[in-house]
């Protein structure tokens, strides 16, 4: 039986009110502050010897607990700073004729490494803000796109995407699936191969808990065999005696050195979900998310988007008025303003408490 509980003081004992904002900042725990800064000592202690037991075996490790979360081989994974360096490396292997689609209103970070690379973008409109596949596979057929880009989950909705779906259509019609991962990557389950997702983006400071300066950029193999990557530095270079050696590689997206605070943070939180296991994770976010959707449906709240659970993991967003976020700011309550929507962020520390206030204030301030 996992303590959800006595997680929850982990990650929450310091706040002062109630938090409802993973969407925007998943919390570090206290147990992973702890780790890093024993890491930080041993460095101070023995830097040279520290840092080359970092590089050897850390790393190695790290990338395989994410390669293992997504599905994926160790040699399509890259460790990076975070998503949007990881996107501009990426259009920089990709030829001038190449046309990309993505859909109206996504994060930025994901479409404007294409919109200024001068590729040709095409945007897609969501039918009520979710992917109408139909027509998704219209568009494929007529446009043709090299590439579809779109997030797992959408930063002003919550939507939730169905990748396998989604995946099966460009796989069918020749088109690369790029997705971002940065508001699902531990909170939904990912398999890059069963959902035949071509390239894959998360930074680490959202669900899956492990601060800044830490991501993955999954590309498979047979995309850097078609688009060999034109990013390169000394982390990405094989040394052959004392001879660095540049061979295109998914280290080609890792150029410089890696910070080894940034990244242990990330492999204590990709332990901690292996830990307690994504599905439980999953279920516990989808009851409280459960609860939050039944609550807002026995008022007048108004939800943007559908109340369908199986098209959410975390977030869920509201329409705003003038004034609501300084109200549940006020009242010490955490969630995020995007657009015209007030988006909630639930993840496993939070508590059916949490929402009761929110909810409680709400109501308050619109009636």
């Amino acid at each position: 039986m996992i303590d959800w509980e006595g997680l929850r003081d982990l990650h929450l004992e310091e706040i002062e009110g109630t938090y409802l904002n993973s969407a925007a900042n998943g919390l570090i725990s206290i147990a992973n502050e702890s780790f890093v800064s024993d890491e930080s000592t041993k460095y101070r202690k023995a830097p040279s010897q520290y840092r080359t037991t970092f590089n050897t075996s850390a790393i190695p490790a790290i990338r395989k607990q994410a390669a293992d979360l997504i599905n994926a081989n160790t040699s399509e994974i890259a460790l990076i700073p975070n998503l949007s360096i990881g996107l501009n490396l990426f259009v920089k292997s990709l030829p001038d004729s190449f046309k990309c689609a993505f859909y109206k209103g996504d994060y930025p970070s994901l479409t404007m490494p294409f919109v200024v690379a001068n590729f040709d973008v095409k945007f897609l409109e969501f039918d009520n803000h979710e992917v109408n596949l139909y027509d998704l596979e219209l568009f494929l057929q007529t446009e043709k796109p090299d590439l579809l880009g779109l997030s797992q989950v959408q930063w002003l909705t919550g939507y939730k995407a169905d990748l396998e779906s989604i995946g099966m259509l460009c796989n069918q019609y020749g088109c690369l699936f790029l997705v971002d991962a940065t508001q699902s990557l531990g909170a939904s389950n990912i398999d890059v191969k069963k959902s035949y997702v071509d390239i894959l983006g998360a930074s680490g400071y959202k669900w899956p808990l492990a601060g800044f300066g830490n991501g993955i950029l999954y590309i498979h193999e047979e995309v850097m065999q078609q688009y060999p990557p034109l990013s390169s530095g000394f982390n990405s270079f094989t040394l052959e005696g004392n001879t660095p050696v540049y061979y295109p590689s998914i280290q080609s997206y890792e150029p410089g050195h890696h910070d080894h605070i940034a990244f242990h943070r990330f492999g204590f939180a990709l332990v901690q979900i292996s830990e307690l296991g994504l599905e439980n994770i999953i279920l516990r976010t989808r009851r409280l998310m459960s609860y939050l959707i039944q609550e807002l449906n026995d008022t007048e709240i108004k939800v943007i988007g559908t109340f369908d659970i199986n098209y959410r993991a975390g977030i869920i967003c509201i329409k705003s008025k003038e004034g609501l976020l300084q109200h549940l700011t006020s009242k010490k309550i955490e969630v995020s303003e995007r657009g015209e929507n007030i988006r909630i962020g639930v993840h496993y520390y939070n508590n059916e408490a949490d929402i009761d206030v929110f909810i409680k204030e709400v109501l308050l301030f619109i009636r």
